[in-house]
């Protein structure tokens, strides 16, 4: 079972830096749409609701935001609805420039460095975010969301409910498009060794194993062929009666432990509902058959910690094993949960 331990952190954004003050917003009430940690968690990368072509980057220690960058292709400001890195532990490593980019029909990879290769400043009067590249895709793609895997394979949710499956080699042409269920994908996940895909709807999650097997041989929908291959995806939802104790509230991030190790496998999947956390153990949910709970003929998991906090969460995650608290000499896995004025941890076995 997991237990709550709470603790606080605040970040206020400075009005101005360096020699050239970024164009930031400057006040408290400033709330990024997409946070990503860089640089061994050391830099901050953020996008600002306000303005989708510009980018924040910050310095953890000193609580600053320190640069302000453009999303540019061919001098144009490109709006991005979210950002990504280019593989799983890209955020536990140093001097990493890189980043995918995505909006509703556009992905794509930048880099921090000038088109000589070198890294641009702070002080630099407009540094800009260099397209290298990606594609603008025909209206229609309504992209949502995205991850990546150990390997920088991409997946992607769209309104639709669709799921893609990208090369790392390749941004311009999916591999494998997967149909959804009607819903749209709100949020996106995939395991380090890409074998499973995780999609969050309001009212599902939904878990896809990407790996299959083609005349003995085991293929993979990341850089195989893999449409009418694979197996069924498996749906993980809340009872009904603990719908009535959520309040009907939309499921919310939904995510695997987070590993970044190829002999390391992920345990738990994650998700927040109203004031709730929903905890599923993902080896049970990996062993899910047509003869448990199902709905519309599919595997369905309704087995789960549900663990209530005081007010709306406002996100949960894990840990990396390496911060993770150690019982009984096994360290243990561990998870962050985020409400407007708190962050707690929450911490157990199996």
């Amino acid at each position: 079972m997991f237990c709550p331990a709470g603790i606080e952190f605040s970040f206020t954004p400075l009005k101005s830096s360096g020699r050239t003050p970024p164009r930031t917003p400057g006040t408290p009430t400033f709330t990024p749409s997409k946070v990503l940690l860089a640089n061994g968690e050391t830099k901050m990368n953020m996008l600002s609701p306000g303005d989708s072509t510009r980018l924040f980057h910050a310095d953890v220690e000193y609580q600053k935001i320190v640069s302000e960058w453009s999303f540019q292709k061919d001098h144009v400001d490109i709006p991005q609805a979210d950002i990504a890195h280019d593989n799983k532990s890209a955020q536990l490593e140093d001097n990493v420039n890189t980043m995918l980019g995505l909006d509703a029909n556009r992905l794509c990879r930048w880099d921090m460095r000038d088109p000589r290769g070198v890294v641009q400043e702070a002080g630099d009067v407009s540094p800009i975010m260099q397209w290298t590249g990606g594609k603008d895709f025909a209206r229609g793609t309504n992209f949502t969301c995205m991850a990546t895997s150990g390997a920088g394979n991409v997946v992607v949710g769209g309104k639709d409910g669709k799921i893609r499956l990208y090369s790392s080699k390749t941004l311009t042409q999916a591999k494998t498009s997967i149909p959804g269920l009607g819903k749209p994908i709100t949020a996106i996940d995939v395991t380090y060794d890409g074998n499973w895909v995780l999609a969050t709807t309001d009212d599902y999650l939904m878990v896809i194993r990407t790996s299959f097997e083609i005349d003995g041989k085991q293929c993979n929908a990341f850089l195989d062929r893999g449409g009418g291959k694979l197996a069924l995806p498996r749906l993980l939802r809340l009872k009904p009666e603990d719908k009535l104790i959520t309040g009907g509230k939309p499921l919310k991030n939904g995510r695997f432990t987070w590993v970044t190790e190829a002999n390391s496998q992920e345990r738990w999947v994650v998700a927040s509902c109203g004031k709730h956390t929903v905890i599923w153990n993902f080896r049970r949910v990996k062993s899910a058959t047509t003869t448990s709970t199902s709905v519309g003929g599919l595997p369905t998991m309704m087995e789960y910690v549900l663990s209530a906090k005081d007010e709306d969460v406002i996100d949960s995650n894990f840990m990396h094993e390496r911060y993770a608290p150690v019982t009984g000499g096994v360290r243990g896995d561990a998870l962050v949960v985020a409400t407007p004025h708190k962050v707690f941890t929450l911490a157990g076995e199996d």
